[in-house]
């Protein structure tokens, strides 16, 4: 039977949990956290299996070693000392989930670092990869036992995580304009996660962010790029049967790009008018989000496209 190991600084990092639970059904897997998730998503593995606390539990070897976000690896670096290397050479292959913004802001370092193993990375994180080996990977996520059924009336959602992502986000500008055009608005911040995903099901359109704030931060390798500002809440939102919109533009990788609302800042507003003006493409386009959600964003495709 095939060995696995999944190990990450946490469950909710690029969504691990939901990972592991796909991976279960494809060999022997042994799952380390280095801490317990201050939201509960342990729960989402521990429901059915059990995963264990610190990198003393990792394993020595196994066929498969899955390690998600460079902070994990910094960390597994830090635990191991100068034995780092030494104890990956115990798994027959390495694969690396790049989902935070420490691989943006030093790529070349963690393109370094990664030689020789298996990598994939997020949408917004690919771009700083290429053109070296990369594959997608995008967060999965099972929602089958959620009610989504919608407000009587039109109800825009967004869910920066905590008042911090507010810049980020675009939070400002989104509740203004929305509240602008007399519109109900669910500003879901702050509160444990899954309540976030059953206010999240009750909305029409999901707005994830207007733009990302930290685009001059980053030299893009090509002029033209757009950056697919496309979240964890976005893709929550699509399972959810959400009609979502975001800055940024999709890109068709090994996996076709999310067929999402794209918009530039410029024409945002203009673009969210349509959407409003429109049931019918609002519901089309919710229809093939949701589609495209539990075919590319799921753990049992996820586990897939980590193990191929």
């Amino acid at each position: 039977m095939r060995k696995i190991v999944l190990t990450s600084v946490d469950s909710g990092s690029a969504h691990a949990c939901g990972l592991a639970v796909g991976l279960k059904k494809h060999g022997k897997l042994t799952v380390v956290w280095q801490n317990k998730n201050l939201h509960n998503l342990d729960a989402v593995y521990n429901k059915q299996y059990r995963a264990h606390y610190g990198f003393s539990k990792l394993p020595r070897s196994a066929d498969d070693l899955i390690i998600v976000a460079c902070i994990t690896w910094d960390r597994l670096k830090q635990h191991f000392g100068v034995r780092f290397k030494t104890w990956l050479m115990g798994f027959g292959r390495v694969h690396i989930i790049v989902s935070d913004g420490r691989f943006a802001r030093n790529p070349r370092y963690y393109n370094r670092e990664f030689e020789g193993h298996d990598v994939l990375t997020t949408g917004c994180k690919r771009h700083f990869r290429e053109p070296l080996p990369v594959k997608t990977y995008y967060q999965p996520f099972d929602f089958s036992e959620i009610d989504c059924r919608k407000f009587t009336n039109l109800t825009v959602g967004h869910s920066p995580f905590v008042q911090k992502k507010f810049r980020e986000k675009g939070t400002n500008r989104i509740t203004l304009t929305v509240k602008e055009r007399g519109l109900n608005y669910d500003l879901i911040t702050g509160v444990p996660w899954m309540e976030c995903i059953k206010r999240k099901a009750r909305c029409h359109i999901f707005i994830d962010q207007v733009e990302h704030y930290a685009l001059k931060k980053f030299r893009f390798k090509t002029g033209d790029y757009i950056w697919p500002a496309l979240g964890k809440s976005g893709i929550e939102a699509m399972h959810l049967g959400c009609c979502v919109m975001t800055y940024g533009k999709g890109y068709d990788t090994d996996i076709p790009a999310p067929p999402v609302a794209w918009t530039t800042t410029e024409d945002f507003w203009m673009n969210f008018d349509s959407l409003l003006a429109s049931p019918e493409k609002r519901q089309t386009l919710a229809q093939q989000q949701y589609e495209w959600a539990l075919t590319y964003a799921t753990p049992e495709f996820a586990s897939k496209q980590v193990l191929k």
